[in-house]
């Protein structure tokens, strides 16, 4: 039988709280992947066990870690604790920041794909008609392209925003 002062099981309740934080992360970013790709009922069912896998793992190791894997009632508190903590106070911002990231990363690489193929569709456009009708097909991607080049100062401006807004909003 271990005994533990006050402090050390302060410590480990602190660290499982921390575990409920993380494995409350990895739901997030779970929730986020089956939101973007949709998977079908197999794949469903590989990424649960493979969710569960990586909890299990994390729940293991902060126990291991904090108290030579002693389980007692105070660990499950924690991590129900700080599960519950970080989906009532992180959860709605940590997921409107990845999805923002994921919806700038593919709005990028498919402007970057329109900027590269530009003079391929140039040279298509000068063998299908008149000069007219190329400067009608070409002038949305050389406006879409001036948008590429002012993206990174755009993308800097918005972050300072939703950073300022995340912060005052109480």
């Amino acid at each position: 039988m271990h005994l533990y002062s006050v402090s050390q099981e302060l410590y480990i309740f602190l660290a499982c709280v921390y575990g409920g934080l993380l494995i409350g992360f990895v739901y997030d970013i779970y929730k986020i992947f089956r939101l973007v790709f949709n998977p079908k009922k197999i794949a469903t069912m590989l990424q649960d066990l493979i969710f569960w896998i990586i909890i299990s793992c994390i729940a293991f190791y902060i126990l291991i870690w904090s108290n030579k894997g002693v389980i007692r009632f105070y660990n499950y508190l924690g991590f129900i604790l700080g599960a519950f903590a970080y989906y009532h106070v992180l959860s709605k911002a940590i997921t409107k920041t990845i999805l923002f990231i994921l919806q700038s990363i593919r709005t990028f690489v498919i402007d970057l794909f329109k900027l590269v193929t530009y003079p391929l569709r140039v040279v298509a456009c000068l063998f299908q008609g008149p000069y007219s009708y190329c400067k009608k097909k070409t002038k949305p991607v050389y406006y879409k392209s001036k948008k590429i080049v002012k993206m990174p100062y755009k993308s800097i401006i918005k972050t300072k925003r939703n950073v300022k807004l995340y912060f005052t909003k109480k």
